[in-house]
């Protein structure tokens, strides 16, 4: 077989899950929650508590507001998790003082433009075909 032909195999995300496995199994990461030394500590066999628990909260508070940005989601996330969390203070006590009085921010004026003709409009113009036609397609 030729340097620039590869192997093509009838299964082969079969052979890739397999693969998969037999890495991890190698590395010693696979079924450690059944090794002695973790015994004690109550580790759960799946991540099912996780996933049906705080990942699928976080995934109807994003689809519920599905207009924020993604900075905003961000936030939304991390406010979630916060108050999610063993003893999360009440949103008054965060409210500190330089949040009562922000700084000000220094007012910009608007400059004048020179004036001249508009680049783009929104009104009509016969250029762009939009006056009444004669005939079929405006074929007389």
């Amino acid at each position: 077989m030729g340097a620039n032909q590869s192997w093509w195999y009838t299964h082969d995300r079969l052979r890739k899950a397999y693969r998969l496995l037999e890495r991890l199994g190698q590395a010693g990461t696979l079924f450690t929650y059944l090794e002695g030394e973790y015994a004690g500590l109550d580790i759960a066999s799946t991540t099912n508590r996780i996933d049906g628990g705080t990942n699928a909260q976080l995934q109807l508070l994003l689809r519920a507001h599905r207009g924020m940005s993604q900075e905003h989601q961000k936030r939304a996330i991390e406010w979630y998790l916060y108050l999610q969390s063993e003893q999360p203070l009440s949103p008054a006590n965060l409210i500190e003082t330089r949040h009562h009085r922000p700084p000000k921010t220094k007012a910009t004026t608007p400059t004048q433009q020179h004036p001249g003709p508009e680049l783009y409009s929104t009104g009509l113009s016969a250029e762009e075909g939009l006056w009444h036609r004669a005939g079929w397609a405006g074929r007389p």
